[in-house]
């Protein structure tokens, strides 16, 4: 067996069923040993992107498989990076492969024979992604090749987990190697006895604490650990939808002033508020596994009790500790009723209006049924989610993840999916890679384009700089405005359906045929979202 075979005897044997793929010259060796090996690998699928591919690996993890992407040498891992690095502060188990270029030049079969092998070899092939992973390693030769993917695996299912990168050089997949289990449990930390209790008085003492969270949910039984906590004693949550979905029942909030809590619980975020917009003058307990954040350079939110643990280690035993507070219950029930009924005037108000407003779309999308993926203008305050139904918002915030996610995600599944993106996020998620992708492998994916003609970030940017903006007041914004095509177009070519909406009494048709649909982009022209319009 080569060494190629090694691998993907190896990632067969640990599970990975599926390897998502954009391979080059670096891949004579897997390409030989799948033909030979048929059914003892995983299957390849192959994305024609890097982007598309990685972010589908990705949305694979987020079903609750490993997701596995295989890239060329230098140029495929840098253009993976991005989504690399989503995965890194999202903490998402990710194995990436990558091939190297021959490192001789003659004297072995899989020897240089291209020009572009000798630009492509960098003199630190890891270092470009050293900061978003968390573990690197070359292998250079076929014997370390069972240890490196059992230590690969090993790492990235740990908390916090994260992606981990391999590289293999050319010559290593084509020697004689041998496969041979290693026993690698992943881990994760627990609460300290001493901690519990201290959070166990804090919380007692509290009069009104609240939940901030923002990825407790990607994990099922921490979902529903903190769910049991706070439906038990009656604790609110912020945030009950994030990056993934939180928390679902009636102690969810839309809004709520922290500065108001005498306790907040951080739970799973790096960021439970903006300093700059919040001022917190309650104590703070911090829920993570992870809770420094060693990570980021510069930290200085405040902790007065940093509990490592995985959220449902820490709630399954505070939780009889503390006693119901049901004044305080009563209190956010009521608060959640009052936002509830204003989403619904809103939605009703919205439907009379003569142009498609951003919230009324994302009401039309939430009543879909379907799995999201968002990346920025989707609305889940408009949604119905229950966990694993919404994944949006990753901190690092690089663009084009959600189309190939949805795919990866609907492949790992086999639910319908739909990725919300903006005009903007729409092209740098690669659609023709995605449209390849969704109609070879037959998965039900459909797109919604919130087409607001422009980078909208930039311009809300203004707001947070400037109080007064002379570009705001004339209507220019330079470097931040696009001209408006017809872009979703391009799917009819692989025999998606597409439309173009622009009125609003054009929507309920539109997503009636939209979901009927496997392979589908909805293109809407929108209206900026306005803030004053806001009610969170």
């Amino acid at each position: 067996m080569l060494g190629a075979g090694v691998v993907l005897k190896g990632l067969k044997e640990m599970g990975v069923d599926r390897l998502f793929i954009v391979s080059g010259t670096d891949y004579p060796g897997f390409i030989e040993e799948k033909v030979r090996m048929k059914e003892g690998a995983p299957d390849f699928v192959v994305v024609p992107h890097e982007i598309t591919a990685a972010s589908a690996a990705m949305g694979y993890s987020m079903a609750g498989k490993l997701g596995v992407v295989a890239v060329h040498t230098t140029p495929g891992t840098a253009n993976a990076l991005g989504i690399i690095a989503n995965a890194f502060y999202a903490r998402q188990p990710l194995l990436v492969v990558a091939g190297r270029s021959p490192y001789t030049e003659e004297g072995h079969p899989a020897s240089r024979s291209l020009r572009s092998q000798w630009a492509q070899e960098f003199t630190d092939q890891g270092g470009l992604v050293r900061q978003v992973v968390k573990w690197d390693f070359e292998v250079r030769r076929a014997e370390q090749i069972a240890g490196a993917l059992a230590r690969a695996v090993h790492l990235s299912e740990s908390e916090p987990r994260g992606p981990v990168y391999l590289v293999f050089p050319r010559e290593v997949t084509v020697e004689e190697g041998k496969w041979r289990k290693v026993n690698m449990s992943p881990y994760e930390p627990g609460p300290r006895e001493e901690d519990l209790r201290k959070a166990a008085k804090m919380i007692e003492e509290s009069e009104n604490p609240v939940i901030v969270t923002w990825r407790a949910g990607r994990r099922k039984e921490w979902f529903d650990s903190m769910k049991y906590f706070a439906d038990t004693v009656g604790v609110p949550v912020v945030n009950y939808v994030g990056e993934t979905v939180n928390y679902a029942g009636d102690m969810g909030l839309d809004q709520f002033d922290l500065s108001s809590a005498d306790l907040v619980i951080a739970v799973e975020t790096e960021v439970p508020w903006p300093p700059k917009k919040v001022k917190v003058g309650g104590k703070v307990i911090k829920v993570d596994v992870d809770p420094g954040y060693s990570r980021i350079s510069f930290y200085d939110f405040p902790c007065d009790l940093c509990v490592m643990s995985n959220p449902k280690d820490f709630f399954d035993r505070v939780t009889p500790l503390v006693s119901r507070k049901e004044e305080w219950r009563a209190k956010v029930m009521e608060m959640r009723r009052e936002q509830e009924r204003k989403k619904e005037e809103r939605a009703k108000a919205l439907a009379k209006e003569k142009k498609v407003k951003p919230d009324l779309l994302s009401w039309y999308v939430g009543r879909m049924g379907l799995t999201v993926f968002n990346e920025y203008p989707f609305n889940f305050h408009f949604g119905n989610f229950s966990w694993g139904q919404y994944f949006g918002d990753i901190t690092f915030g690089h663009l084009g993840w959600t189309m190939g996610a949805s795919f990866g995600y609907s492949l790992a599944t086999g639910k319908a999916t739909v990725a919300t993106v903006g005009d903007g996020s729409f092209i740098f998620g690669v659609p023709e890679a995605f449209y390849y992708a969704v109609r070879t492998y037959e998965t039900d994916c459909k797109v919604v384009i919130y087409d607001n003609g422009g980078w909208l970030a930039s311009e809300e940017a203004l707001d947070d700089v400037f109080q007064e903006s002379v570009a705001k007041e004339r209507g220019e914004f330079p470097g931040a405005e696009m001209r408006r095509y017809n872009s979703g177009e391009g799917v009819k070519a692989y025999g998606g359906y597409y439309k173009l909406v622009e009125s609003p009494w054009e929507l309920e048709e539109a997503f009636s045929e939209l979901k009927g649909s496997r392979l589908g982009v909805l293109q809407v022209v929108t209206e900026k979202r306005d803030p004053e319009d806001e009610i969170y």
